[in-house]
């Protein structure tokens, strides 16, 4: 049985493989050897708004059949896309994380509805300051369970 598990497994892996897709060195050509990115160049106007990019594009980038500039991405680049989705999700959480602590303290208060209403500049900047560690936040109410709610706390309809 065991070995049989091994095998599945094998076999599993195997059909699971996926090997990489490299873009076909004639589907990709420079923009400035490209007949239909030269012909929507010809036909945009005539102004800098149109002259500057089609100028860098067809001294830099790759066209495709469509004629229009694709960016080869390759894993030398990974940087060029991790950083800004770092970013975007990092100022995300922020966010989200301030307004978070920001009504969570405002139940706390005596007044929730108003603090709602009219927003508490000392405790939103509190807010503020608790987004910036965000990430740390979310780690230590995950592990200690605050963050998500229990079974018994989930109510299901019956139907």
């Amino acid at each position: 049985m065991k070995r049989l598990c091994m095998l599945v497994l094998a076999i599993a892996l195997v059909c699971s493989l996926t090997f990489p897709a490299t873009a076909n060195a004639g589907v990709l050509v420079p923009c400035k050897e490209s007949k239909l990115f030269l012909e929507r160049q010809n036909s945009a106007p005539d102004t800098y708004y149109f002259n500057q990019p089609y100028k860098a594009y067809s001294e830099y980038l790759l066209c495709g059949e469509d004629g229009l500039p694709h960016l080869p991405l390759r894993f030398d680049r990974a940087v060029d896309i991790a950083i800004p989705f770092g970013l975007f999700f990092y100022i995300a959480g922020f966010i989200g994380w301030s307004g978070r602590a920001y009504l969570l303290a405002a139940q706390n208060s005596s007044s929730p509805e108003e603090k709602e209403i009219f927003i508490d500049i000392p405790l939103a900047i509190q807010s503020l300051i608790k987004g910036l560690l965000w990430p740390l936040l979310f780690l230590q109410e995950l592990t200690t369970g605050r963050l998500t709610a229990k079974d018994q706390e989930i109510y299901v309809s019956p139907r």
